[in-house]
C-alpha cells in the first residue's frame, strides 16, 4: 500500500508540472505554485516510498489534502493573483482524484499500524484529524497568497492586474 500512496501522489505531482506551464502562461504566481507543488510532490513520494515514517505521514496529508482543499476553494473564491474562479476540467479533476487516493491510502496505512513512529488509531479519527490538517494548509496558503499579492503584482494574470489598476 505504500506504493499506491507515493503513485499516487506522484501522479498528481507529474499531472501539477505538467500544467505549470499553461498555468504560468495565464499567471506566473499560478504556474511557479504548480511547479513548486508538482515537485514536492514527487519528492514526497519518493522519501515515502523509501521510509514512511510519521513525519512523511504528515507532510503527505499536508500536501495531497491541502492542495485538495485549496483546489476546491479557489473553485468557490478566486485565487490569490486571480480575479474569477477557477474552472473544473479534467486535469484537475484527474489531478485531485490522484491525491484523494493518496490521501485515503495513507489513512488507511495509519490505521492498520504501518507507519514508522506513528500510534495505530480508527480510520475515522485519522480521517477527522487529516481533513482538519488539511483544512489549515489550505487556508493558510490561501491566505498567505492573498497577502502576498499587493507585493508581487508582476506575478498576477493580465486581466487581474488590469482590474486592480
Amino acid at each position: 500500500m505504500n506504493q499506491i500512496a507515493s503513485s499516487a501522489i506522484a501522479f498528481a505531482g507529474l499531472i501539477h508540472i505538467f500544467l505549470a506551464p499553461q498555468h504560468f502562461a495565464h499567471a506566473p504566481a499560478h504556474g511557479s505554485f504548480f511547479a513548486v507543488s508538482g515537485a514536492a510532490e514527487i519528492i514526497w513520494a519518493i522519501l515515502f516510498l523509501r521510509k514512511p515514517t510519521e513525519r512523511m505521514y504528515y507532510i503527505g496529508i499536508m500536501l495531497a489534502g491541502g492542495l485538495i482543499i485549496l483546489w476546491a476553494v479557489t473553485r468557490v473564491l478566486p485565487a490569490p493573483f486571480e480575479h474569477e474562479v477557477g474552472a473544473v476540467d479534467l486535469g484537475g479533476i484527474v489531478c485531485k482524484l490522484s491525491e484523494l487516493v493518496g490521501l485515503f491510502t495513507l489513512i488507511a496505512l495509519a490505521a492498520q499500524g504501518r507507519i514508522v513512529g506513528l500510534t495505530k488509531r480508527s480510520f475515522g479519527r485519522l480521517f477527522s484529524e487529516a481533513i482538519i490538517v488539511a483544512f489549515f494548509v489550505a487556508f493558510l496558503t490561501y491566505i498567505a497568497g492573498h497577502e502576498f499579492e499587493p507585493l508581487m503584482p508582476f506575478l498576477a494574470g493580465q486581466e487581474h492586474e488590469e482590474q486592480t489598476q
